[in-house]
């Protein structure tokens, strides 16, 4: 009896081992992770009260540099309570001739949020340096009014100051939406809508966030993380935001071949090289 229930025993157990080495292998990688709520990752975010410089990327090779901060609190003035987002930035370019990165654009973002993410206010602006452009824009929830201002050569060439609708309550008309086309436009502004920071005006908030957590491999290095993917479904695309389970973020990627790199998991001897280096 002992001779005919080994074997089987023996036979069970292999094809329960191939059965599990398949699932692993081949299983997609998002049914390995549990699903959790996105407003679970955005407390673990917002509670990090911490900033961390990100290495910016194009198709793996070294665009510029990151600044990412996130913290809450109640606000000195009034006492309400608000959760504050700020991104900000460079995007360079590699001059072969002066061996060195030129900076093409600089910007910055920040976002207040109530602690159910209802949007409060935000504030952006961008420099142009080789092209003496800049652009401020500030939103006010509350009141549903924007102001804008653009300068040129030390001279104002747009200003808007009223209804984020603009006028008539035509969107298309509206100055969110003119920055929402400088931010999806050529040169370094393209960056600026790959990593979602055209998303800081209030038109284009209306995201779709999911969230998992599991393992996963940065840089050579196992560790456990959250997955937090914000789709925009009218330009059917996502935004990938990886953060350790202290909130602090890892990586960022687009689907325009944008990515946003840790520092700390960027190899050290990607600075020390003349050329922009490849990230793999």
């Amino acid at each position: 009896m002992l001779f005919r229930i080994l074997p089987l025993g023996i036979v069970l157990f292999w094809l329960g081992s191939v059965g599990w080495l398949c699932a692993v292998v081949w299983a997609p990688p998002g049914s390995r992770m549990a699903r959790v709520d996105p407003l679970e990752v955005y407390r673990v975010f917002f509670s990090w009260n911490d900033s961390i410089n990100m290495t910016l990327l194009e198709h793996g090779l070294r665009r510029g540099q990151v600044t990412v901060s996130g913290g809450s609190g109640n606000d000195p003035v009034t006492g309400a309570f608000a959760r504050d987002l700020s991104v900000s930035g460079s995007v360079e370019r590699y001059d072969p001739r002066s061996v060195s990165h030129l900076v093409d654009l600089f910007w910055k973002g920040t976002v207040s949020f109530t602690e159910a993410m209802a949007l409060l206010e935000s504030d952006f602006s961008v420099r142009v340096p080789g092209q003496d452009l800049s652009a401020r824009l500030h939103y006010l929830e509350s009141a549903g009014m924007v102001d804008l201002r653009v300068s040129k050569d030390g001279r104002e060439i747009l200003g808007f100051d009223g209804l984020a609708s603009g006028p008539g309550g035509s969107a298309a008309q509206s100055p969110l939406a003119m920055l929402g086309a400088m931010a999806g436009g050529p040169d370094g502004l393209g960056v600026i809508g790959a990593l979602g920071l055209g998303a800081l005006p209030p038109g284009a908030l209306s995201l779709e966030a999911s969230a998992r957590m599991g393992n996963f491999n940065f840089g050579g290095r196992d560790m456990r993380a959250y997955l937090l993917t914000l789709r925009h479904s009218t330009h059917d695309q996502e935004l990938r935001v990886y953060l350790s389970e202290v909130g602090e973020p890892l990586k960022i990627e687009s689907d325009l071949g944008f990515e946003a790199v840790s520092e700390l998991l960027v190899p050290l001897d990607a600075y020390r090289r003349d050329l922009p280096p490849k990230i793999e």
